[in-house]
């Protein structure tokens, strides 16, 4: 009797441990699946992110493509507006002056200033005092008449011989060296000629000065 007793509970602790076992191992079984579940989520959303993450990339790349092709294009049009430019100038510029005092000039006299610093584009002679517009264009000359003490010179700009500006420089009554500039822009063809000349038609008194301390002089360019 005793030995089916103790036959009885050796088989009812095998069922317990049995059934103890089952369930730890079914715990951890759950325990790895939920762990397993979470790392899927994670990974799920790192995939999500980096998907965003490219397409982000991939539009910025896009907008810099799309900036760098419109300044490059820019560049590009700019670099030929200047070439355009540049190949549509003609780089003319003068500038002279009298080495030597001018005495006494009669009205309709050319001035002829002698001494050349400058004379890109060779449209000035130091021998006739003319300007010869190598090729047409806009104009700026200028021109400074320095007179001594006691005198009154009255000197323009003229094209083709017709003035179009003009100066004086007066001092009659001041009893000092005067100076005055004047300038002229104007829009010429090629071969106008353009010089500086005492007024055609009133007297001049005294004398016109250039020197190492006041020059008389001309000068000119080709604005466009």
């Amino acid at each position: 009797m005793e030995s089916h007793v103790i036959l009885a509970s050796l088989v009812c602790f095998c069922l317990v441990s049995y059934v103890n076992c089952n369930e730890a191992a079914h715990q951890q079984s759950g325990d790895l699946i939920g762990r397993l579940m979470d790392t899927i989520q994670r990974l799920e959303s790192r995939v999500k992110e980096l998907e965003t993450s490219a397409i982000y990339g991939q539009k910025e790349r896009e907008e810099m493509r799309a900036r760098i092709e419109d300044l490059s294009e820019k560049c590009d049009t700019e670099h030929s507006g200047i070439a355009k430019r540049q190949g549509n100038s003609n780089h003319n510029a003068f500038y002279a002056y009298m080495s030597t005092n001018l005495q006494y000039p009669h009205p309709d006299r050319t001035f002829v200033f002698d001494t050349v610093r400058t004379n890109v584009g060779s449209g000035y002679s130091n021998s006739t005092g003319l300007f010869t517009a190598p090729h047409a264009g806009t104009f700026v000359f200028a021109w400074t008449v320095v007179v001594d003490s006691t005198s009154f010179v009255f000197s323009e700009l003229a094209v083709n011989n017709v003035a179009m500006g003009n100066v004086i420089s007066d001092s009659q009554e001041n009893n000092e060296y005067h100076t005055t500039t004047g300038m002229v822009v104007a829009q010429l063809s090629q071969g106008d000629v353009v010089k500086v000349r005492s007024n055609p038609k009133v007297t001049i008194h005294g004398s016109v000065l250039s020197s190492n301390t006041h020059r008389t002089s001309f000068s000119g360019f080709q604005l466009y």
